[in-house]
C-alpha cells in the first residue's frame, strides 16, 4: 500500500469523480484509476460502486476512507515535523480566513499569540469558504475560520462566535452628530452600502436599499465588507457590520454606531473550524485558546 494510492482514493472519495481528483492532484485520469484500481486489489474488495450514474463508495470504501484520512494525517504531520527539526523551529501555525475575519478577530488574536510565542511560524492564508474546507481536508492548513453556518459533518467545530451586526456612519455623517437613536426612514436619504453574509441579513438588507434608492440616486450600491466600511470612514453613506470588524475604528473615532428604532437583531457566526481527520497539534491548540479568550465576549460555544 502507498502513499500515492491513499491519496488517489481520498481525493476520488471527496470529489466523486475521477476525472475531478486527476485534475486536483496533476494527474491523469487512467493515473488516477490505476492507483485506486491496485489498491483495491490490495484490499480484496471494490472501494467505490460504479454501476450508477453517480460514482459513489462501496461498504467497504466507507469503512476504509477514515483511516486513509488519518494515515494521510499522520504522513503530513511527521514531513511537518521533519522540517521543523531541521529548520529548529518549534511549530507552525497554518490556518486561512476570509478577509473581514482576517481584520477583525485574527489581527487582534495574532498579535497576543506573537507576543506569548514568538519562536512559533505563522502562516495565515485569505481564502473562501469552500477554499478552506478543501485546504482543511487536503490537510495543507490545520485550522480555518469562517462564517457559519458550516453544516459539512467532516470539520469539529473548535469555537462559536455570535457577532452581532451594527449599524454605522462615518464620525463626520450628519447621523452620527445628533446624539438620539434614529427611526429606519431617516436612514433612507442617504447612500446605504448593501453587505449581506448570510440569508436573514441578506433579506434585510435588500428590503432596507430598495426603500433607500433615493438616497443613492436611484441605485442599489451592494460591496464587500471591505469597500463599505473604507466608503463609510470616508464620510459616505450608511452600512451594517458586524461587531467586530468595526471595533478598531469605532475605538479610534472614525466610526460612529448607530442606534436604529425597531431593528431587528442580527448577527454573524464565525466558526473556527478544523478537519476531524486530523488532530491538532500543541501550537495550533495554543492558538485557539488564544482566540477564544481574546473574543470570550462574543463566545458562545468551545471546545478548546
Amino acid at each position: 500500500m502507498e502513499l500515492s494510492q491513499l491519496e488517489a482514493f481520498e481525493r476520488v472519495a471527496r470529489e466523486g469523480s475521477f476525472t475531478r481528483a486527476a485534475d486536483a492532484l496533476g494527474l491523469t485520469q487512467p493515473a488516477v484509476s490505476t492507483r485506486v484500481s491496485t489498491l483495491e486489489s490490495e484490499l480484496n474488495g471494490s472501494l467505490f460502486d460504479r454501476s450508477g450514474r453517480q460514482l459513489v463508495l462501496s461498504p467497504l470504501g466507507e469503512r476504509f476512507l477514515p483511516y486513509a484520512q488519518r494515515m494521510l494525517a499522520v504522513m503530513t504531520e511527521s514531513l511537518n515535523m521533519v522540517r521543523n527539526f531541521h529548520s529548529n523551529r518549534l511549530g507552525e501555525i497554518r490556518m486561512a480566513a476570509p478577509t473581514p475575519l482576517l481584520l477583525s478577530f485574527l489581527m487582534e488574536t495574532l498579535a497576543a499569540f506573537r507576543s506569548a510565542h514568538p519562536t512559533i511560524d505563522v502562516l495565515i492564508r485569505e481564502r473562501n469558504k469552500t477554499a478552506i474546507y478543501d485546504l482543511l481536508l487536503d490537510h495543507t492548513l490545520t485550522l480555518g475560520f469562517v462564517n457559519g453556518p458550516v453544516f459539512d459533518k467532516r470539520f469539529h467545530h473548535l469555537a462559536t462566535f455570535r457577532d452581532p451586526i451594527l449599524p454605522v456612519v462615518g464620525a463626520k455623517h450628519p447621523l452620527a452628530a445628533l446624539g438620539r437613536s434614529v427611526a429606519i426612514e431617516e436612514i433612507y436619504t442617504y447612500t446605504i452600502y448593501r453587505v449581506s453574509m448570510f440569508p436573514h441579513m441578506t433579506a434585510f438588507m435588500d428590503d432596507l436599499v430598495e426603500h433607500a434608492r433615493m438616497g443613492s440616486g436611484g441605485a442599489v450600491i451592494a460591496l464587500p465588507m471591505v469597500m463599505a466600511r473604507e466608503l463609510v470612514m470616508t464620510g459616505e453613506g450608511v452600512t451594517f457590520l458586524p461587531q467586530s470588524y468595526i471595533k478598531q475604528p469605532i475605538e479610534r473615532g472614525l466610526l460612529t454606531p448607530l442606534s436604529i428604532d425597531n431593528m431587528p437583531d442580527l448577527y454573524s457566526e464565525p466558526i473556527l473550524i478544523a478537519a476531524k481527520s486530523r488532530k491538532l497539534d500543541a501550537v495550533h491548540t495554543l492558538f485557539c485558546e488564544i482566540l477564544v479568550k481574546s473574543w470570550r465576549h462574543l463566545l458562545v460555544k468551545t471546545v478548546v
